[in-house]
């Protein structure tokens, strides 16, 4: 079997290199080497660093048969200039390795390299010509899929769209035009850039098409999308809408409410093997797999810290702080407080997590202001003994290339904003479906961010051996984790850490 076959070639090269150690190792690769041979799907939560690929790339290259990896380009990148040529000399395995965005030839065997966003809209778009159905896929990444997924489905109308429809219709070009004219007016109103239709300006759009409704013929595109769209009555949809104050330019955006109904066909055309970092509170991870259709599969966990030595010195805290809460007047002013109390005594690099707009201005201006050059804010390169402060978004996409901080600190916790449009139609969706939209979606994505977030601190811990490295503490500046009956579940995300509370206690 090639449970068998993988087991004892990765227990091989382990001991050859042992710097790809890492203790799930052999499960893993057992796990995917099984679900290649029975086509049995599979849902893996790794923990961040990326030590699990060798896990998958091993049973990918000794299956036998036609095999697709998606994966980001990042990751890809990797794979190809380092681990498939290091796994192809040392082992002698000769199967055929492409990237490519499309399928090679039907009696392609190989391994295919596709970019997970150009898969997912092949797959969406019904063109099975792209990727032949049955093949094995192992996905990993899929922290992101959902990301990758609305944009696969969101079709989007800009002003050369109205222009091009107004073309294509001259009789009806004065009427398209006071529509646009109508709409993009209304929706400078209202107070944000970004936001959900109301029904009275839906109604602008259903004019706009229904004055080319009865056109039998070929519309363009998005325009064609649309109208296919809202032929369906089972689907649910949204319009939502960019808008620039300063150039007065308006972009419409038309995507998915939810995505399970979407997604769970593709699943039942191959065998899938999802891997992803922190994908849901629970091993099972039933609200990821309900929110992306995901069919009964076999769920496994490797969680942050588990079955690592501890060296003893090297400890993950956590300082919890009693603070006003974040919507209070008073917290702007204690948050600055108790950072620059904070910071000083730490020696390296600091970054602070803040994705409210103006109050991460402040908190920047504050902090430069105290510590001077020391603060960036967004910022891809902030030194050593820099001080990032940043939105949630730029650290989770950047903090593999970031220097891994001696104190990592959450001002706010990482709860999706209802004013994402997005968001807000997927809380709509769970009211109008009669769901738990805070335990089902709020609660578990916030978990997961936190994860991912504390990731770089808890694998610089587990990868030093030098016992006066610094510790690694994170402070979560938002008491809602402590006054909240939800904080439990949250702490318990984080994995083993240290509780400590007081501040005094730290740098002892």
């Amino acid at each position: 079997m090639i449970e068998v076959e993988v087991h004892q070639q990765l227990r091989q090269l382990l001991r050859q290199s042992p710097e790809a150690v890492w203790p799930h190792q052999l499960t893993m690769a057992r796990m995917v080497a099984r679900g290649l041979r029975l086509g049995r799907s599979t849902l893996i939560q790794v923990p961040a660093g990326g030590q699990h690929r060798l896990s998958y790339l091993l049973p990918a290259l000794m299956w036998p048969d036609a095999t697709l990896l998606c994966a980001p380009a990042p990751v890809q990148a990797q794979i190809l200039g380092e681990e498939i040529p290091w796994l192809q000399q040392t082992l002698q395995l000769h199967k055929p390795v492409l990237q490519k965005d499309r399928w090679p030839e039907p009696d392609f065997r190989g391994l295919l390299l596709v970019d997970p966003l150009d898969w997912l809209q092949a797959r969406l778009g019904k063109d099975t010509s792209e990727v032949p159905m049955g093949i094995p896929l192992i996905l990993d990444g899929a922290e992101d899929l959902e990301d990758w997924a609305y944009q696969a489905l969101t079709v989007t109308l800009e002003a050369s769209h109205w222009q091009q429809l107004r073309q294509l219709f001259p009789a009806e070009a004065e009427q398209l035009s006071q529509i646009q004219v109508s709409l993009s007016l209304q929706l400078l109103r209202r107070p944000l850039c970004r936001c959900l239709l109301h029904a009275d300006e839906q109604v602008h759009l259903d004019a706009a098409l229904s004055l080319v409704a009865g056109y039998p013929g070929w519309l363009p595109d998005p325009w064609d999308q649309i109208r296919r769209r809202l032929r369906d009555p089972v689907s649910h949809w949204v319009w939502w809408a960019e808008t620039d104050r300063e150039t007065g330019r308006l972009t419409l955006h038309h995507s998915p409410a939810a995505l399970h109904e979407w997604l769970a066909p593709i699943w039942a055309t191959q065998p899938v093997v999802i891997i992803g970092e922190a994908l849901d509170l629970d091993r099972q991870a039933a609200t990821y797999r309900r929110r992306l259709g995901l069919p009964d599969l076999t769920p496994l966990r490797f969680a942050s810290g588990e079955s690592w030595p501890r060296s003893g010195e090297a400890e993950l805290f956590l300082y919890l702080p009693r603070l006003p809460l974040p919507n209070s007047p008073l917290f702007r002013d204690h948050l600055l407080q108790e950072l620059k109390k904070l910071i000083p005594q730490t020696q390296g690099f600091v970054a602070v997590l803040v994705s409210d707009r103006p109050l991460q201005a402040q908190v920047g201006a504050a902090l430069a202001a105290e510590f001077g050059s020391r603060v960036r804010v967004n910022s891809l390169s902030p030194g050593e003994r820099g001080i990032l402060v940043c939105d949630w978004l730029h650290w989770l996409h950047h903090k593999a290339s970031l220097p891994c901080p001696e104190l990592l600190a959450i001002v706010t916790l990482p709860f999706p904003s209802v004013e994402d449009p997005r968001v807000a139609a997927r809380v709509q969706y769970l009211q109008r479906t009669q769901q738990d939209w805070f335990r089902q979606y709020l609660l578990p994505v916030a978990a997961a961010q936190l994860q991912r977030a504390v990731a770089p601190l808890r694998q610089n811990l587990h990868s030093s051996q030098d016992s006066s490295s610094p510790t690694r503490w994170v402070a979560i500046l938002d008491s809602r984790i402590i006054t909240r009956s939800y904080g439990v579940s949250l702490l318990n995300a984080l994995g083993p850490t240290l509780r400590v509370e007081q501040r005094s206690q730290l740098f002892v």
